[in-house]
């Protein structure tokens, strides 16, 4: 799995590369095999105004499943990324559970229902 972390609006410092990259291994770690790429972009959404402005949204590129993403807004940087990465946890779960369900679907229509014995 790669992961990219962008921050346009300000330095990305160490601690919050790491922050975000452990954040986000543990939250696809239940369906880690399926996740190929997860792009993270921090933003200062008022800047200088102050306020709720600190925004971090997670992108998935999943494995035959396609892309979901999370996001989460706050004060607080740090607590962003937590709460975005716990939704994105719940969304890459959802769509692994969805597509696992339609590859079963499509498994047992191609399946005869009943076998006609040799011969008869």
């Amino acid at each position: 799995m790669m992961i990219r972390t962008r921050a346009p609006d300000f330095s990305l410092t160490p601690f919050i590369r790491e922050r975000v990259e452990s954040r986000i291994k543990s939250a696809v770690e239940p369906v880690g095999e399926r996740v190929i790429i997860v792009t993270a972009r921090l933003e200062d959404v008022n800047a200088s105004r102050g306020g709720i402005d600190k925004r971090c949204r997670f992108v998935a590129g999943l494995r035959r499943t396609g892309i979901v993403a999370a996001e989460a807004t706050d004060i607080d940087l740090y607590v962003a990324i937590d709460r975005a990465a716990v939704r994105l946890r719940r969304v890459v779960v959802t769509a692994t559970r969805r597509q696992v369900a339609r590859d079963g679907r499509r498994r047992r229509r191609r399946r005869p229902s009943h076998r006609t014995p040799v011969g008869a």
